[in-house]
């Protein structure tokens, strides 16, 4: 049995939400308000279904999140989106490359090297996530 305390509590905290603002996954979109994100070869497409056109295009999911979630609220990051993105992208593609190295080089000292800037690269990687989550959780 459920507490009517806490029951209460829980309605008051699900009816005071706006639950068209919570992303949802559909398909092979992420619906947030008028909103819808896709993947694409490219990266993740962010479409404005009220104006029937694209806004942006981003390399990472968590970037058009965050760019739709600016877009919803009337916040002016899109600027510093777009760098993290960037950064991002650029960090990820030196990981692959630098676990391609790792993985097929014979020479140690070029894979030590290579280890090296993988931890670099990772964790430049998760610092702009990290930054990127903040604009989606404020």
């Amino acid at each position: 049995m459920i507490d009517p305390i806490i029951l209460k509590q829980l309605e008051e905290i699900v009816n005071s939400v706006d639950l068209t603002v919570i992303p949802y996954q559909k398909g092979n979109s992420i619906r947030i308000k008028q909103f819808v994100i896709r993947r694409s070869k490219h990266g993740y497409l962010v479409y404005d279904c009220k104006e029937n056109k694209q806004v942006t295009s981003l390399y990472s999911k968590t970037a058009a999140v965050a760019w739709t979630h600016c877009l919803i609220y009337g916040k002016e990051h899109f600027k510093t989106i777009r760098e993290l993105d960037d950064l991002l992208s650029k960090h990820h593609i030196d990981t692959i490359f630098y676990k391609n190295t790792i993985e097929n080089t014979k020479d140690e000292v070029r894979k030590e090297t290579a280890e090296m800037r993988l931890d670099i690269a990772l964790t430049k990687t998760r610092d702009a996530k990290a930054k990127l989550m903040h604009y989606i959780l404020t």
